[in-house]
């Protein structure tokens, strides 16, 4: 309000304002002690600008509407803090602006990240551990998540991130075509394999698939007793086990049964199209489907097929972190929206609206949630998978694995790479990987 050295002179000015700004500081608190009760009593508590929580996501679309609408409850259902969401439009997007922010050390207060980039933020001091929030809840409210996901949030013993938009792998089925052609939903990929020996004479695959198949072969894996990379840093990626579902899938695309989207990247207008019987994709995409899906479709979702009589699906989806550099209060803030998101309520709400899965039993039990699977039968097969899911072994490094890995699958998709070839190059460079982060 005063520039003091922008004159010469200005000195002696500063020192009159300054005892006189005393004298009324001075008659402002005597005014105050002698006012009434009434007066002396304080507002600030209600009229206190909230505390603002700063929150990066990479939702868009739908998704970034909904997220809105259950960051609106937290922030109506309190008045200390303020959720405030910026979409940075996709994961890869939102990735390189925290890889940024963290440079000039403008990283916001809460962010989206994959569970599997936890042990790389953790290196890098991104992110804070979470273990006093997880502390304030009750043995019975951590129980009550799913296990997948709960583990998933871990690094060791230490917690780094809450779940939160989470899906499993589903099997959508073309009903029309299973009844022209007189088929049943496959309950094993044996059987969805014999389907497609019936379909493809009809110039219709039994399984179209998204891009790679990266994720249904963690998935075939985890039901054969295979974990690729252990949490001790064993690599069985080129196992016996490990080549022979890669070729189960393979050899399919070779006989005609299955297909990838290739440069689709998705292969949700194929399936809508009727260009295959069967697609296993996110749970979550059901929400692009419905949006493309002619109304003359009959479609629906099954439990992905089991695999050496066990099933398994991959997790995938987003979690949430506390980026370094909060100040207290925002740390506050931050675990009560965690802790909010974590609620039957919250979380059923965001269930309902997206197409991802509770990430609670009992918001999965609840009559709201229960009643919604009753209209919405199509969502069944995501809850239904979860008993069965898994989340994958993340270590330091992953994301430089996660390029490679794709590279690979790639490899065998378009340049018809040998399963055995490739899965012993990535088994080379996921121990290179794993040994150059021995001591991260």
């Amino acid at each position: 309000m005063f520039y003091y050295e922008r004159k010469g002179g200005e000195k002696m000015k500063k020192s009159r304002i300054i005892a006189i700004l005393a004298m009324i500081s001075t008659l402002c608190v005597f005014l105050t002690a002698c006012g009434s009760k009434k007066a002396s009593t304080s507002d600030q508590g209600t009229t206190k600008t909230p505390v603002k929580i700063s929150f990066w996501t990479g939702l868009a679309g739908p998704y970034e509407k909904n997220l809105n609408k259950v960051i609106t409850d937290f922030n109506n259902s309190q008045k200390k803090y303020k959720v405030v969401a910026t979409s940075q439009e996709t994961y890869d997007k939102l990735n390189q602006k925290v890889m940024a922010a963290a440079k000039s050390n403008s990283l916001p207060v809460l962010g989206m990240a994959s569970y599997t980039s936890l042990p790389d933020y953790k290196n890098n001091g991104f992110i804070e551990n979470l273990n006093a929030m997880y502390k304030g809840m009750s043995a019975s409210q951590k129980k009550d998540i799913y296990s997948a996901f709960l583990s998933g949030s871990k690094i060791g013993n230490s917690y780094y991130s809450i779940p939160f938009s989470k899906s499993t792998r589903v099997m959508y089925v073309n009903e029309d075509i299973l009844k022209k052609y007189n088929l049943e939903i496959p309950k094993t990929w044996e059987q969805m394999r014999k389907d497609g020996e019936v379909l493809k004479e009809h110039g219709i695959y039994a399984y179209g698939f998204d891009q790679s198949f990266q994720m249904e072969w963690e998935g075939l894996l985890h039901a054969a007793g295979v974990t690729p990379i252990t949490s001790a840093g064993k690599v069985k990626l080129s196992s016996s086990k490990a080549i022979t579902a890669a070729n189960f899938v393979l050899d399919m695309i070779k006989d005609g049964t299955a297909k990838s989207a290739g440069s689709d990247i998705y292969w949700t207008n194929s399936f809508v199209n009727g260009k295959s019987a069967f697609y296993i994709g996110s749970s979550a995409g059901m929400t692009a489907i419905k949006q493309v899906a002619p109304s003359s479709l009959n479609w629906t979702t099954a439990v992905v097929p089991s695999y050496e009589g066990k099933s398994g699906t991959e997790v995938a989806g987003n979690d949430i972190v506390l980026f370094k550099g909060a100040s207290q209060e925002q740390k506050q803030g931050a675990y009560a929206f965690m802790k909010y998101l974590l609620t039957s309520k919250a979380t059923t709400k965001w269930a309902m609206l997206t197409g991802y899965v509770p990430l609670t039993k009992s918001a999965v039990k609840s009559k709201e949630y229960q009643a919604f699977l009753k209209s919405n039968k199509r969502a069944k097969a995501a809850v239904e998978s979860l008993p069965d899911s898994f989340s994958t072994k993340s270590f330091v490094g992953y994301n430089e694995y996660y390029t490679d890995e794709l590279n690979a699958f790639d490899s065998m998709l378009t340049k018809q790479t040998p399963a055995k070839d490739a899965l012993t190059n990535l088994a080379k460079q996921a121990k290179k990987i794993i040994s150059d982060n021995k001591n991260n």
